[in-house]
């Protein structure tokens, strides 16, 4: 029990104001779309320079527990995860919100997310000596087949969407993952243009495959009025929010398990143990068809886990120096410039620090679900904005938070393509949830395959390495149940499909998007098999391969089984005001680093405000829509400039 010991360090009145801004700044910056959790903690440590260890690492361990729940707001009220970790929120999160239950929505969010945290600490805090050795278990063998695991659950990650269009998202997603050089052998793959160069930034491609399709959906209904009933606000007590998610034990439990035993393997992240929680939980429901359709133990079930993954990840931090996420490893820089080396006996020679910082994060969960529940009472007034204006605002805020990342204008390129790209396979059905998760899984499956393919030839071989083993062997039964569950699934809806005819009320359309993949896939085998180097096209290959498989079942599907293709067709009307919308946005990104980001994102924010306004033209809308135009850009100089310090164009005026 020595954590009690120096419990009282953490409400000294420095530490306890460390703490309270690390939780408040984290829950914004979490909530900003491109600022991920590691990010925002790499934004703090020069901040913790002249602090003392103990102070510092409190103000880190906050931003760090809180970005993650802080996230799952936009997941909620924009469908614009704030990090990968929230990919998974977002698939009943917002339909929620579409419901009117955003603030419900919100508070099932950051009550299991504290929920999930706390269970998370206390595991830190108890098992973390005897938990170190077996997460340093885990070799690339094993490493690979969770990914794997990951990959079985894309087909499922969309209720209603097909097994069949999941996995091709998904092989999409692992392909563009293999976009610039091999990490292991530094070969350039699949650089088709200069903005490639760098390969895909993930948060580039998380923002334009979430953010800019709403944007366009928005925009093809030009200036039609929407049902306002269908966004009202439904207030909901955070008692009977309490109640009702304490109620979900189930997803609670399987949220938080997950969490935990996802976050103790080094380098698995949080966006796998959300993912994984959700899908599992879906698995075992009694409704799983509710799940997509605004179902609260989706919501429980990913933040617990995005949750409960954050203490575990600091066990082989702390023991071992070895980082079991990402963010874990931009605090174990803000160990190291303290002078303080984490290692076993790190809580022999600083147990003051230790234990003060781990206590630390147990009071910031709670001090999270506080300011968390605070903050979803004037969030969810997100909804009541005009579509207008939200489409304005969200265009800004995806090239300003793609742009943060790197300080690269080829990410804003890559967003924009990656998000129009998307659009239109979403109105063939395709969801952009399975192809973010094969995104982030590529490189994990891709650098323990080729790792453990290494070690193979100086052992009994491939498959004697990855195929045998007690470790190996359960998750690859885990892998086979997730498949099988999935091709259950799908055998019940296309009986549902069958049984209600819908091939008479869908329109077929002429040229279906699997003839697309189709064709890319060959091209893709055909670059991968003549152009291999050492080696380093072996996975692309594999995927190539797999894409072409999937997209043939597609076209079987289609025309043969007659599935349902498209959502609906685009009328004239919708298509102009499409063309105009589009070409506004093209036109910004085009422009923005000649104009300034800043001017252009005024004079985006405002056309499309003003365009798209059911309310019309009038000149007192024109002076409302000038002056949110103006104050929206001046908070987001203040957001990006002066806090985060965001080196944006400025254009030839300034």
């Amino acid at each position: 029990m020595e954590f009690l010991t120096y419990f009282g360090e953490v409400f000294t009145p420095l530490n306890a104001l460390f703490l309270l801004l690390g939780t408040v700044g984290g829950l914004l910056l979490g909530a900003t779309p491109g600022l991920s959790p590691t990010m925002a903690v790499a934004l703090l440590i020069p901040f913790t320079f002249h602090m003392e260890p103990a102070s510092g690492l409190i103000l880190l361990g906050a931003a760090y527990t809180s970005t993650v729940a802080g996230g799952a707001v936009s997941a909620i009220l924009l469908k614009i995860p704030g990090a990968p970790a929230n990919i998974a929120t977002t698939l009943d999160g917002h339909v929620m919100a579409q419901q009117g239950r955003a603030a419900e929505a919100l508070h099932y969010c950051f009550i299991s997310s504290g929920i999930g945290g706390v269970l998370g600490i206390f595991v830190l805090i108890f098992f973390t000596p005897m938990l170190a050795g077996w997460a340093l278990s885990f070799g690339p063998s094993h490493m690979f087949w969770i990914a794997i695991l990951g990959v079985t659950v894309i087909a499922s990650l969309d209720a209603g969407g097909s097994l069949i269009r999941g996995m091709i998202a998904g092989c999409i997603g692992l392909w563009i993952s293999t976009i610039g050089y091999d990490e292991i052998q530094g070969v350039e793959r699949f650089v088709f243009s200069s903005h490639l160069e760098g390969g895909i930034n993930v948060i580039a491609a998380l923002i334009g495959l979430f953010a800019i399709p709403q944007v366009l959906a928005i925009l093809e209904k030009g200036r039609a009025k929407r049902n306002t009933n269908l966004f009202d606000i439904q207030p909901q007590s955070f008692g009977t929010s309490l109640r009702i998610c304490i109620g979900k034990v189930k997803a609670l439990t399987i949220g938080s398990v997950v969490g935990i035993i996802v976050g103790l393997i080094p380098g698995a992240g949080g966006q796998i143990a959300g993912l994984v929680a959700y899908d599992q939980t879906r698995k075992l429901s009694r409704n799983p068809d509710a799940f997509g359709k605004g179902e609260s133990e989706g919501v429980i079930a990913a933040e617990s886990a995005n949750n409960a993954m954050v203490g575990p990840s600091l066990v082989p931090l702390l023991t071992l120096s070895v980082p079991g996420s990402p963010t874990a490893a931009v605090l174990l820089g803000g160990l190291l410039i303290h002078g303080i080396f984490p290692g076993p006996n790190l809580f022999n020679d600083y147990p003051d620090v230790a234990w003060t910082f781990i206590d630390s994060l147990l009071v910031g969960q709670i001090l999270m679900v506080v300011f968390g529940i605070g903050l979803s009472r004037v969030a969810a007034q997100v909804i009541r904005i005009p579509e207008s204006v939200l489409a304005g605002a969200v265009t800004v805020l995806a090239l300003f938070g793609t742009f943060s990342v790197q300080h690269s204008y080829s990410d804003v390129i890559v967003m924009l393509v990656l998000g129009v790209a998307m659009y239109w396979l979403g109105k063939y059905k395709f969801s952009s949830a399975p192809l973010v998760l094969g995104i982030v899984l590529g490189p994990i499956a891709e650098t323990n395959y080729v790792q453990g393919a290494i070690i193979a030839d100086s052992q009994d071989g491939l498959a004697a390495y990855f195929l045998t083993g007690t470790l190996n062997l359960v998750l690859i039964g885990v892998c086979l149940a997730s498949v099988a569950y999935s091709v259950v699934m799908e055998v019940r809806r296309r009986k549902v499909i069958r049984h209600m005819d819908l091939r008479k009320r869908m329109p077929r359309p002429t040229f279906p998007p699997e003839a697309l993949v189709l064709a890319a896939a060959v091209a893709l085998i055909w670059i991968s098999f003549t152009a291999d180097q050492d080696g380093a096209y072996l996975f692309p290959q594999v995927i190539a391969v797999a894409m072409a498989l999937c997209a043939m079942a597609g076209l079987f599907s289609c025309y043969a089984l007659g599935a349902s293709l498209m959502n609906e067709e685009l009328g004239w009307v919708q298509v102009r005001n499409l063309a105009l919308g589009l070409g506004l946005i093209v036109l910004y990104v085009l422009v923005a680093d000649t104009l300034g980001f800043y001017l252009s994102g005024a004079l985006i924010f405002a056309a499309l405000a003003v365009l798209y306004d059911p309310a019309g033209r009038s000149p007192r809308l024109l002076m409302v829509r000038g002056a949110s135009a103006l104050g929206f850009m001046i908070v987001i100089y203040l957001l990006f400039d002066q806090l985060l310090r965001v080196q944006a164009p400025r254009g030839i005026f300034l």
